[in-house]
């Protein structure tokens, strides 16, 4: 039987057939499969996350990966106990200064919060570092003086910017002092409270905490160094 011979034109068409690429995931002659990139699907896989750019000290903070709206800190005594509503206020707090979240007079001359014997303190950063003995109360109306012999007002941002702008002004801030101490002045500290409870709110709404009620908290500032304190009302604790 005579055996039909195949044209040129026919064989390069056969070889241009052979040559081409098999498609991603085609089985090969061994029965194995040769994954490539188009096979891959276009969206991440589970368990995959793409990496944000890192802050100034080179970590990535939670505010830049998003994960600080979904903390979600109950700070309901009535919920979670006293002790661990504490906690979360505290930490609350410190989200809020290192992040400027408060965005208003509060974080600018405060610089911390802690949880001391059952209450939150807010450290003012002109007394950061006194303790709670007799002699860093000592240091802290000393301190105190100082500033007052700086000008009116002076532990307010106000005040401090005015020191700034016009320099020191001691008998200003002698009658300052008098004036505020007779009521007859208002003074910073009367508006803190405000601007603690406002911070709050503007945590709780962005979901960094859950279940704030300022009628479950005392909030109200020191004799001597301004610092402020957040104590859950009477009531509250039984």
């Amino acid at each position: 039987m005579a055996t039909r011979r195949s044209s040129p034109s026919e064989s390069r068409t056969r070889s241009a057939v052979n040559a081409a690429p098999e498609p991603p995931g085609t089985p090969t002659t061994g029965g194995s499969t040769v994954p490539t990139a188009a096979a891959l699907p276009g969206d991440l896989p589970v368990g995959v996350a793409v990496a944000t750019d890192p802050g100034r000290s080179g970590v990535v903070t939670a505010r830049r990966a998003g994960g600080l709206r979904d903390m979600a800190l109950e700070v309901s005594p009535a919920k979670v106990g006293v002790p661990a509503a504490l906690q979360h206020l505290a930490k609350a707090i410190n989200i809020a200064f290192q992040t400027d979240f408060g965005e208003n007079y509060l974080e600018s001359v405060y610089q911390a919060a802690i949880v001391r014997r059952g209450e939150v303190y807010i450290i003012h950063r002109e007394y950061f570092g006194f303790g709670d003995n007799w002699f860093g109360q000592f240091g802290r109306l000393i301190r105190s003086l100082q500033l007052t012999l700086e000008g009116p007002d002076p532990a307010s941002p106000e005040g401090q910017e005015r020191i700034r702008e016009k320099g020191p002004a001691t008998i200003r801030g002698i009658l300052n002092l008098i004036g505020r101490k007779l009521d007859l002045v208002a003074e910073y500290e009367d508006r803190v409270p405000a601007y603690v409870e406002q911070t709050f709110d503007r945590l709780e709404a962005s979901g960094i905490i859950n279940g704030w009620d300022r009628n479950d908290w005392e909030i109200w500032t020191t004799n001597i160094g301004l610092d402020i304190r957040i104590a859950p009302k009477k009531q509250t604790r039984s």
